[in-house]
């Protein structure tokens, strides 16, 4: 991974891209080529994969709002950040030697008849997401999903939950 804050020219650097969403360490953390010794309990792996549905059915409906009313914010700005955050899962997945699983929810989710709707809606998911990532804090033991959950946590409470309040009022 490039760690430099910017490229040639003023370009964005992938450590850039990454550090603004929160994720910067915890991708510096994972090396997705290492398959870990350590072996993960039931409960553990469970809550990966919950951690990657709630990744895909975030990013299935904020794609299916900007395609139903544009390219409009904050839903223009968060998908990108759900891509992120489904890759930073893929590496984990790999890095513990799990299988990926398959997002079911890509094109099977309908946006809600109005902006507003939708607005509120996304509000209420990243609420949720925030509860379910401190429900996983309080059994989750390995460091590197720790900070996972951590980051991602910060990311839904600090930065999405504020961009849809604004969006909803």
């Amino acid at each position: 991974m490039n760690c430099r804050n910017r490229g040639r020219k003023g370009q964005t650097s992938r450590f850039y891209r990454w550090g603004a969403a929160g994720l910067c360490g915890v991708a510096i953390a994972t090396n997705a080529n290492a398959v870990t010794n350590t072996t993960l309990d039931a409960r553990t792996k469970q809550a990966m994969i919950e951690a990657i549905n709630d990744e895909y059915r975030a990013r299935a409906f904020y794609t299916a709002v900007i395609e139903k009313f544009g390219e409009v914010r904050p839903f223009s700005n968060i998908v990108g950040s759900e891509d992120r955050h489904v890759q930073l899962w893929n590496s984990l997945f790999n890095k513990y030697g799990l299988p990926i699983p398959e997002d079911t929810f890509a094109g099977k989710i309908q946006a809600p008849e109005t902006l507003p709707a939708a607005c509120r809606m996304g509000v209420e998911a990243e609420i949720a997401n925030v509860k379910m990532y401190d429900d996983f804090l309080t059994f989750i033991q390995e460091p590197d999903l720790r900070s996972a959950f951590i980051q991602l946590r910060q990311v839904s409470q600090n930065n999405h939950l504020r961009a849809f309040q604004r969006c909803a009022n």
